[in-house]
């Protein structure tokens, strides 16, 4: 996910930069000192998944961004951090998710694990050995076929399902980030770190087949992914 720390004290967005460094998945993390730097990031098209928004600030406070972006219905999910207790049962008419100072690892894992799930909604649902898996889209590195079997990749483990790859193509068409690459291959742009040759390298250094007959498509979403981050 793309992240934004809103915070004018330094050590408070060193907290929480350091929590989200140590969750399961990647982000990208971009640091505000103030409200206005924020503000004007957003105006001027800048979008982020998730934003960590401090309550009181030398120039404005999260309080209000909470309130403008909820009121612009642009699909953010927001977590006030704050040493302001009593605004908890206030909040979450605005934001998603309130934590209080100083947050804890738990707090900031949690936060994003809540982000994941209503961003990004559950978009595999099958059975593997007997066992009922759902997995969201971040989760996600690529996809495999073998023989008559999918196996699919994700963080922390690796899933073997009979299924038509057609039908999980279908499944992920809302998410612009999945390109097929090769004939057998689907792989998520979100984990792409870098093309080899004919090979895409991606950030946990799997190395995945880029065919011919793929190339062009696959240029032409990784060229829309980097533009839409």
């Amino acid at each position: 996910m793309k992240i934004a720390i809103c915070d004018d004290e330094k050590k408070d967005r060193k907290v929480i930069k350091s929590h989200i460094k140590t969750h399961h998945a990647e982000h990208t993390i971009v640091e505000f000192t103030c409200a206005n730097q924020l503000l004007e990031q957003l105006n001027s098209g800048e979008h982020f998944d998730l934003l960590f928004l401090d309550v009181q600030m030398p120039d404005s406070d999260g309080w209000e961004i909470a309130k403008l972006l909820k009121e612009s219905k642009i699909k953010t999910y927001i977590a006030m951090v704050t040493i302001l207790r009593d605004y908890m049962c206030k909040c979450f008419d605005r934001v998603d998710w309130f934590t209080p100072k100083p947050a804890s690892e738990e707090d900031i894992h949690t936060i994003l694990n809540s982000a994941y799930k209503k961003l990004f909604p559950m978009v595999l649902n099958f059975r593997s050995e007997k066992i009922s898996l759902e997995l969201t889209a971040p989760e996600i590195w690529y996809i495999e076929v073998k023989i008559n079997n999918i196996y699919i990749y994700t963080i922390n483990n690796v899933y073997r399902m009979r299924k038509p790859l057609k039908e999980i193509k279908k499944q992920l068409y809302a998410f612009s980030f999945f390109v097929q690459s090769h004939q057998s291959f689907i792989i998520n742009l979100e984990h792409y770190h870098k093309l080899c040759g004919n090979e895409i390298i991606l950030k946990n250094g799997c190395r995945i087949p880029l065919s011919r007959a793929h190339r062009e498509t696959f240029f032409n979403s990784l060229a829309d992914f980097i533009k839409g981050n």
